[in-house]
Order: C-alpha cells, then sequence, then structure tokens
C-alpha cells in the first residue's frame, strides 16, 4: 500500500481575502461543529485545557464523523471557494443536509486560536484500512498547510481539532461560557430537534434546546407579489435571558446559509427565528440590509412583518399571563381599574418595564420580596423616569442591548408620551387649585399675609406666566442687572432665590419678590420677563405702576441689554388693583391689562385671579381629553407635600384644616368627616 509524505500545500488566495475568511470566536466554533455535522458526526464534543493561572491553553473539538483521509484533505485545503458541496441538493454519506459550501469554514477556527491542527481518522481512498492524518495551519500565513501522516490512533473515524495560541477574544468567550452555549443552542435547535442522532456537548453539559424552549412557531409567510417559492418563517422563544436574536437564512431543509439582525424590537422577547426559502444563496445576509427590491428582500421584510406581529402577540398574551398571576399573588402595585386615559396609559406603560424585568422578579421566591421590588419600580417608573433604566440594569441583569431597545421604546411610544403629558398636566392643575386655596381662602389666607415663602414657590412654577417660560431658569447676567436696579422698586424688594432679606433685629423681612427669566426666540434674538409680586395684603395703586417704570427703564438702557434683538416683558401682580390703576389697565389703545408700551417694553399689571385664570384655561381642553379630576383638596395636599420646606408651619396646619388632612409625624393622612 501506497505511504504518502508530508506535503505542503500553498492555497491559491491573496492574504487579504484569506483574512477576510476569519470571524469572530462563536462563529469560529460553530463552524468546527457544522463541518463535524457535514461528516455524519454522532457527538461532537467542545472543551479546554487550562493552566494553572485558569487562562485556556487549548480548545478542542472532537467528533466521530468520516474524518477526512490525505487526498480529500490535500484537495479541500488547497482550494478556497470550491468544495464537494458546493452542488446543489449535495447530501453526506449519511444522508444529511450539508451546511457548507465553499470550504471556508476552516479558516474560521483562527479566530479561536493562532495555531491549529486537525488529526483526522478515515478509510483511504480506496476505502482500505482506517488512516490518521494531521493537517497544521498557522495564522501567520494563511495561505500555507503542512499535512502528513500520523500512526493510527483509533479505531472509528473521527477529527481532532486542537486550537492553540488562544486569542484574547477567545479565551474571554471561554471565561463566561454563556454566550456561546447559548450561541449554540440557538444555530443548532433545528438541527438538534431534526437530527436526533447528532449530539453537541459543550464543557461537559449536552447543549439541548428542547429543556430551555418556551415556545415554537411555524408560520407560512404571504409571499410578496411576483416573488417564486413559499418561505416559512419559524420562531423559537426561549427561557433563557438575554439571547442573543438573530434571523438565520436557511434552506427549505433547514440548513443554515447566513444570519442577520432580526430588524424589530420587542422588550421582554427571548427569541431566535428561522427563515428558509429555496431562493436564498450562501452569506446573502448583508447584502439584504435595507433591500425592499428584490426577492430576496421582499421575503425577509415579510418575514420581519410577520415576526413583529408574531412577538407583539406573544407578549400580550405573556403580559396579561403575568399581570393576572401578580395579581393572584397580591404583589401587583396597582389596585382596582384605571379611572382615567392617564392611569390606563400608565399601566400600560408600566406593564411594559415591569415585563422586561418579569424573569428576574419570578425568581423571587418571597412574595414579600416581589410586592417591594414592584412597588419600588412603580415609584420610580412614575417619579423619577431618568434613574429607571439604571436601576433595572443593576436590579435585573439586563443586558445592555436589552436596557437599550427598552430606552427607545420608553421615549417613542405614545403612551410614555402621553403619561409624561398627563403627570405634567395633573401637577399644574393641581398646583392651580391649590395655589387658589392659599391665596383667596379665609383659613390659609389669614397666614399668607404675614409670610413671603408663596413668592419663593412662584421661581419654579415659571409656567403659569406662559408656556414659553416653562422651561427658563435663572441667567446670571439677567440677574445681576436685576439686583442693581432693584431700589428703583422701593427698600423692601427680594430678588427671587437670594438669602432671605433680615431686619436689624434678625427677623426676616417680608419683601416683594423680583423673578427674572430669559428666552432664546429665534437665533439670536432674546425675550426677557420680569415679574414683581407684591405682598398678598397689598393693594396696586399708581406709585407700584411708577416704580416698576422705572426700573424697566433702568433695566433696558443698561448696557449689557441695550440691544435691537432684545424684548421685554415687565409684569406687576397682586390680589387687587386701585380704580386709577384699572383705568391704566384698560385703556382703548392697549391690550387689556397693558399700561404702557414702548419701543423697549411693555408693563402688564394683572390680578392673581387673572393670572391662574389663563393658566387654568390653557389647561382645559387637554384636562378633559386625559378626563384628569382635581379638586381644592387634593390640590392643597399637593401644595403641601410639593412644597413643605416654603411654607411655614403655620400655614402647613391651615392647609391641613383647609383640605381635612392630619397631620402627623412626616405622614399626610385624609381625614373622612
Amino acid at each position: 500500500m501506497q505511504v504518502l509524505p508530508m506535503a505542503e500545500i500553498h492555497v491559491g488566495a491573496g492574504k487579504t481575502m484569506l483574512e477576510a475568511l476569519v470571524k469572530s470566536p462563536p462563529v469560529g466554533l460553530c463552524e468546527l461543529v457544522w463541518n463535524a455535522f457535514d461528516e455524519d458526526a454522532s457527538n461532537v464534543r467542545i472543551w479546554v485545557d487550562t493552566n494553572e493561572l485558569g487562562g485556556v491553553d487549548l480548545i478542542h473539538v472532537d467528533d466521530d464523523g468520516n474524518g477526512m483521509n490525505h487526498e480529500r484533505a490535500k484537495s479541500a485545503f488547497s482550494t478556497v471557494g470550491d468544495s464537494w458541496k458546493l452542488m446543489p441538493g449535495t447530501k453526506s454519506d449519511g444522508g444529511r443536509p450539508v451546511h457548507g459550501k465553499h470550504g471556508r469554514g476552516r479558516y474560521s477556527a483562527f479566530s479561536l486560536g493562532d495555531s491549529v491542527n486537525w488529526v483526522s481518522t478515515s478509510a483511504a481512498v480506496d476505502g482500505g484500512d482506517l488512516k490518521t492524518i494531521q493537517i497544521e495551519g498557522n495564522r501567520s500565513n494563511l495561505g500555507r498547510f503542512k499535512i502528513e501522516n500520523l500512526p493510527r490512533e483509533s479505531t472509528s473515524s473521527g477529527t481532532r481539532v486542537v486550537i492553540g495560541a488562544v486569542t484574547t477574544e477567545a479565551s474571554t468567550a471561554f471565561d463566561e461560557t454563556l454566550a456561546l452555549r447559548q450561541r449554540l443552542l440557538t444555530e443548532f435547535a433545528l438541527h438538534l430537534d431534526r437530527h436526533p442522532d447528532f449530539q453537541i456537548e459543550f464543557m461537559g453539559t449536552s447543549i439541548e434546546p428542547s429543556a430551555v424552549i418556551a415556545s415554537r412557531n411555524t408560520i407560512d409567510l404571504e409571499m410578496p407579489a411576483g416573488v417564486p417559492g413559499q418561505a416559512v418563517l419559524t420562531v423559537i422563544e426561549w427561557t433563557l435571558p438575554n439571547v442573543e436574536r438573530r434571523l438565520y437564512l436557511c434552506k427549505p431543509d433547514g440548513t443554515i446559509l447566513d444570519e442577520m439582525p432580526p430588524g424589530i424590537q420587542a422588550v421582554g422577547a427571548e427569541f431566535t427565528a428561522y427563515l428558509a426559502w429555496p431562493n436564498f444563496v450562501h452569506e446573502q445576509g448583508l447584502l439584504l440590509e435595507g433591500d425592499i427590491d428584490t426577492p430576496a428582500g421582499k421575503v425577509v421584510q415579510a418575514a420581519r412583518s410577520a415576526l413583529r406581529n408574531h412577538l407583539a402577540n406573544s407578549a400580550r398574551k405573556r403580559e396579561a399571563e403575568t399581570v393576572d398571576k401578580w395579581k393572584s399573588e397580591g404583589v401587583y402595585p396597582y389596585k382596582g381599574e384605571p379611572k382615567n386615559k392617564v392611569e390606563k396609559a400608565t399601566r400600560d406603560t408600566f406593564n411594559i418595564v415591569a415585563m422586561a424585568t418579569s424573569r428576574t422578579l419570578d425568581e423571587s421566591k418571597s412574595h414579600s420580596s416581589k410586592a417591594l421590588a414592584l412597588s419600588l419600580l412603580k415609584e420610580t417608573f412614575e417619579n423619577d423616569p431618568e434613574a429607571l433604566l439604571p436601576i433595572l440594569k443593576q436590579f435585573s441583569k439586563l443586558s445592555t442591548a436589552r436596557i437599550d431597545e427598552l430606552r427607545e421604546i420608553l421615549e417613542h411610544t405614545t403612551l410614555a408620551q402621553l403619561i409624561s403629558l398627563g403627570k405634567e398636566v395633573g401637577n399644574r392643575i393641581e398646583f392651580i387649585n391649590g395655589l387658589n386655596a392659599l391665596i383667596f381662602d379665609k383659613i390659609t389666607k389669614k397666614q399668607l399675609l404675614e409670610r413671603t415663602q408663596l413668592h419663593r414657590i412662584l421661581a419654579h412654577e415659571t409656567w403659569l406666566f406662559g408656556e414659553e417660560w416653562s422651561l427658563t431658569g435663572d441667567d446670571e447676567r439677567l440677574n445681576e442687572v436685576l439686583k442693581k436696579y432693584l431700589s428703583k422698586l422701593g427698600m423692601d424688594v427680594e430678588l427671587a432665590g437670594e438669602t432671605p432679606v433680615l431686619r436689624e433685629d434678625g427677623s426676616i423681612a417680608i419683601p416683594d419678590l423680583v423673578l427674572g427669566r430669559q428666552l432664546e426666540t429665534r437665533a439670536n434674538h432674546f425675550s426677557h420677563l420680569v415679574v414683581e409680586l407684591k405682598r398678598p395684603s397689598h393693594k396696586l395703586k399708581d406709585d407700584d405702576v411708577v416704580q416698576i417704570r422705572s426700573y424697566a427703564s433702568a433695566i433696558t438702557n443698561d448696557e449689557r441689554f441695550d440691544q435691537p434683538n432684545s424684548s421685554w416683558e415687565f409684569w406687576l401682580i397682586g390680589n387687587e388693583t386701585s380704580e386709577a390703576v384699572n383705568e391704566q389697565r384698560t385703556q382703548q389703545h392697549l391690550p387689556f391689562g397693558v399700561v404702557q408700551h414702548s419701543a423697549k417694553y411693555r408693563i402688564i399689571v394683572r390680578t392673581w385671579a387673572e393670572v391662574l385664570g389663563d393658566a387654568e384655561h390653557r389647561l382645559k381642553f387637554v384636562q378633559k381629553s386625559l378626563q384628569y379630576e382635581s379638586g381644592r383638596d387634593s390640590g392643597l395636599a399637593t401644595m403641601r407635600t410639593k412644597y413643605a420646606d416654603y411654607l411655614p408651619a403655620e400655614t402647613l396646619a391651615a392647609v391641613a384644616e383647609a383640605s381635612d388632612i392630619e397631620i402627623t409625624a412626616g405622614s399626610t393622612t385624609r381625614v373622612e368627616k
């Protein structure tokens, strides 16, 4: 029998092309398993040798397939772009549909390590005794392989792949094996199901997709017009967390040709999709990204649409079952039915967030722990949404990709926008009702007549003076100028945000308050609002108008603001106005309330009733649409909760008395009378 000497094979392809065939470690590992499947292996075993420090020294992939003899190895390793598997309908000796087509899979092994040896035992070409050969390759020269005969090492056929000089990426992947295991699970799920004679063992444990499949559904796609053949979408949902989502492109027999991102959002869904169509070609996935014109591109678009609908229906069913379960356990944080659109939208969006964490929540064996977690999630969701996603990432162990997906959905969903709008409108309505009560109710007004804290509250609620001022804050340059000319308004005036003014005896003075805001209305053009809030007990008189006119003139002529690109409004606000001031507010040539309109500024005198009435009117349409209900008592309660730090004890007590609220050691309780 002829003994073949060691041979050196040179591949007829350039270095750049060969380097492009070296993929990521997970792809390389899967390619070695596919090679074993194509050689009719029944068992594939993946394991590693580690050094004293626990690092990976060698990676082993062993199979009991047909193996390679010297002649076949020489033919296979000498070419790229050609393979015995290339002919349509080609099957292995055992009748399996083959995976590879271009002889490129072996190069993926170099993603795992720089040194790769194949030791294969197979029958000779003439069908004689089994022989063992070794093929050696190195990343430093991908165009050269050495093949030599070895003493027969087994009484059965098979191939051992030994990978050394392990890459950093591969070492990291094997340090945390979950991602590699999930990759093998998802890629070989259909084949392990269809071929019970094929088994994969990874790091001592069998890969068994059936043990972690939550559901498996097959969908016959409605084919786009003019596209031949029938496409079938198989969707597997997993019980595993953080599965890397893929859409595999397959032949009808299940052979995977390529993969691509699913291209859809599905919060809480852990899935893999397999799209089978007879006209897909090998490694077509990258070309189909964004393609909506070719037949293959249209098939992918149809599959994504079907996948999106399927997962949405699955999510609705899973959400209903989970929420019902939480309700039956008494841990769901919302009670009763939603009272309006805002409450319904809030619950719907909360459910999206909670479902993203449901796997982690349901791992808790304690009902009290689960109830606490859901309650804290609800509080964060409603009151501090910016902190929600970082907390979720830490609490639920969701991957960065899942957190980003949830963030994008919450940012763009109309439910989230409705919640945000509803909460903002609700807060404003409650504030108006509370402020009305504080200013005009006899019980609270008596206390506020001697306090300035109300003025400080308004510095945080500038939307009262117009929606355009709702997002403005203090402007340092403007504040400097406002402060410079405060004396023109009298001796007892304070700028919002300043330290309280003290009298000589150390008591706090009760000044008027000046509030300033700057807004860029268009490129390099600024509007300014300056509001003087008089004491509630003070009736606005001619002298007050003269003072604010002097203040307005001084500020608008200051060198820092005497610019043609600036416009100014000065508001004077009090509870009541004198007859003389009312006459100025009703001049025929000026809008109501405007007492002066010059080239540089307008002066407007308004009462609190008018300011609150206008603000309430602006909110009325949205309030009606959202079916938001609010009243005097709830408004007072909101005022007490939100601005307890600003309101003195006497006022808080008055608020409690006016709104039937019982105050006890840091808590608020409504008393039924």
